[in-house]
């Protein structure tokens, strides 16, 4: 059974559809893919599942099982992924929802698999190397430091963007990072990520550098010393993988690689779903099976 407030964010929903003048078959269609999410959410997930505290994990457990169980055409999945972009988009915009989940939810392919893909060995050297001989001197350490981070801890683009000085913990017998992330609005979880001597190495250059500025303690700045924004995390991703003739490579791309290397490294999956924050083992299996399933399938 749908909730009173989930209703009234439909309903939300369909007044801005339709003050936008889409048509009538886009506004039903988007609606009705909503309201399919809805089901699936409370069959699997619980009967407490509500439009207004959807999770990024949630999206991808709902994409997964569109592309993978259900074997829907990626055009198919991304009409729905669409309508769960348009709709937390105008969510967050109305102050419905805190944060909108969809946004680091990448669509499909035509053979169902996210639009990311793990990186080799060769790749990932090629990928640093691209950094360490950027063009913008004064960022080089900085845009090495993200990238490492991304590559060995599985860290999303706005876990980097949030992060503060603070939370680069020293302690017996090693370096950790302190990532909080919020669940809902009433859970936060903590969780403390090992870092590897290349990582620390690259955030200790990275801090001799960083401008010095006491109007705010995230941990990367722009020159001007401003937080930096997930599109310039993005950014620097891109133009690195561009310099190397890297294709097809984004921030999902880096994660994927650390999460099946530490995988193939240890055959833990849950040590690999407590690394990525995921909530449950389940989504852990979802998230590598994308990648099991493609390579079976070439």
């Amino acid at each position: 059974m749908v909730s009173d407030q989930d209703e009234i964010m439909l309903l939300k929903f369909e007044e801005s559809l339709t003050e936008a003048e889409m048509s009538a078959s886009t506004v039903v269609n988007y609606l009705a893919d909503l309201r399919v999410f809805l089901r699936w959410g409370k069959r699997e997930i619980g009967q407490h599942f509500s439009l207004t505290q959807v999770s990024p994990d949630q999206v991808r457990r709902y994409r997964f099982h569109l592309a993978q169980e259900l074997n829907r055409a990626a055009a198919t999945v991304n009409r729905h992924m669409m309508a769960l972009r348009k709709f937390f988009a105008l969510a967050k915009e109305m102050g419905d929802v805190a944060a909108d989940p969809t946004s680091e939810i990448a669509l499909v392919q035509e053979n169902g698999q996210a639009l990311s893909r793990p990186l080799s060995a060769d790749e990932t050297a090629r990928l640093l190397a691209a950094a360490q001989h950027g063009s913008r001197a004064g960022l080089v350490r900085r845009d090495l430091a993200i990238l490492q981070l991304l590559l060995r801890t599985g860290l999303k683009v706005s876990e980097i963007v949030a992060l503060k000085k603070d939370d680069l913990e020293f302690e017996y017998p090693g370096v950790q990072l302190k990532v909080c992330r919020e669940w809902s609005d009433s859970e936060t979880k903590t969780r403390h990520l090992p870092l590897a001597g290349d990582v620390c190495k690259a955030l200790h250059e990275y801090l001799k550098v960083r401008p010095q500025t006491s109007a705010t303690e995230h941990f990367f700045l722009s020159q001007e010393g401003r937080p930096i924004s997930q599109r310039t995390v993005q950014r620097i991703i891109s133009d690195c993988a561009k310099a190397v003739g890297l294709e097809g490579v984004s921030a999902q791309s880096l994660r994927r690689t650390f999460a099946l290397q530490l995988f193939s490294e240890t055959q833990d999956l849950g040590l690999v779903s407590e690394r990525l924050g995921h909530q449950t083992k389940a989504i852990t299996e979802q998230y590598l099976a994308v990648h099991e399933n493609n390579q079976n399938q070439k």
